[in-house]
C-alpha cells in the first residue's frame, strides 16, 4: 500500500488550501521554522514540500519577502494534483466550465481525425464502448466510467498520443462532470427526444456513426454538439450566467 511521505502530506495540505482559496494569492506562507514546529517535522521536510508547491507554480519564494502564493493564472494546471484538488471544490462550476472549453477545442478535432485515421479495429472498440453506455444509463458512477471510456476510445482512434494524454490527465474532472450532467439531463431533456436516455444514447451513437462512416466533418459537428450540450447542462446545474 502506498504511504505518503511527510513532505508529500505537507504539499497536499497546503496545495488544497491554496486551490480552495483558503490561502489567497499574494498571501505569504509561514517561515520554514514555523511550519516545521507547527507540523512536527524537520526543516528539510518543509523545504522539500515547498519545492513541490513551487514546481506546481502555486508559490514562489522571494528574497527578503518570503514565500508567496501565486495567482491561478500562474499555476501548473496540467499537474495531476492541481487538477485533482480543483475537482474537489464543492462549487467547481467555473473549473468544469474551463474544462469543457478545453474539450471543445480538442474532442471535435479528435473525432474528425479518428474518422480519417482510425482502423476497423478502432471502430469496433468505440462500438463496444458505446454498448457499455447503453447498459450503464441509470447508474451515475458506472455511466461516468463508461462515458469516459467512450470518449477515450475516440482519442485512441485518432492515434495522437498528446490528445490521449490530455484526456487521461483530466480523468477525475471528466468523471466528476459526467456524474453531474447525467443527473441534470433528467430535468432539461431536449424536446426532440422522447426520454433522457434516448437523447444521451442518440447523441453518442451519432458521433460513433459519423466516425465509422469516415465522415470527418459530421464527426466534428456531432462531437461539438454533444459537448455544447454538456456546457448547457453545467449552466443548469450551477445557475451561473458565466457558464453560458
Amino acid at each position: 500500500m502506498f504511504t505518503q511521505s511527510r513532505s508529500e502530506q505537507l504539499v497536499e495540505d497546503y496545495g488544497r488550501k491554496i486551490v480552495k482559496g483558503e490561502i489567497v494569492p499574494g498571501e505569504k506562507l509561514p517561515k520554514v521554522e514555523d511550519i516545521s514546529e507547527a507540523f512536527g517535522v524537520s526543516r528539510t521536510v518543509v523545504r522539500e514540500a515547498l519545492k513541490g508547491l513551487s514546481s506546481r507554480k502555486l508559490i514562489k519564494s522571494y528574497q527578503k519577502v518570503g514565500t508567496t502564493v501565486l495567482p491561478p493564472s500562474e499555476w501548473q494546471w496540467w499537474d495531476i494534483d492541481v487538477l485533482t484538488w480543483s475537482c474537489e471544490l464543492e462549487e467547481s462550476g467555473e473549473f468544469l466550465k474551463h474544462m469543457t472549453e478545453v474539450r471543445l477545442g480538442i474532442e471535435p478535432t479528435a473525432a474528425a481525425i479518428a474518422a480519417a485515421r482510425g482502423t476497423e479495429e478502432d471502430f469496433q472498440y468505440i462500438y463496444s464502448c458505446y454498448q457499455k453506455l447503453e447498459e450503464a444509463f441509470g447508474d451515475e458512477k458506472i455511466w461516468a466510467e463508461a462515458d469516459y471510456d467512450f470518449h477515450k476510445s475516440i482519442m485512441m482512434a485518432a492515434h495522437n498520443p498528446l490528445m490521449s494524454n490530455i484526456v487521461q490527465l483530466l480523468r477525475k474532472a471528466l468523471m466528476n462532470s459526467r456524474e453531474k450532467t447525467v443527473t441534470a439531463i433528467q430535468d432539461t431533456q431536449e424536446n426532440e427526444y422522447t426520454s433522457p436516455k434516448e437523447e444521451v444514447l442518440k447523441r453518442h451513437w451519432e458521433v460513433y456513426e459519423a466516425i465509422r462512416d469516415r465522415d470527418g466533418m459530421k464527426a466534428h459537428q456531432k462531437m461539438e454538439g454533444l459537448i455544447l450540450r454538456v456546457n448547457q447542462l453545467l449552466h443548469h446545474i450551477y445557475k451561473d450566467k458565466r457558464l453560458s
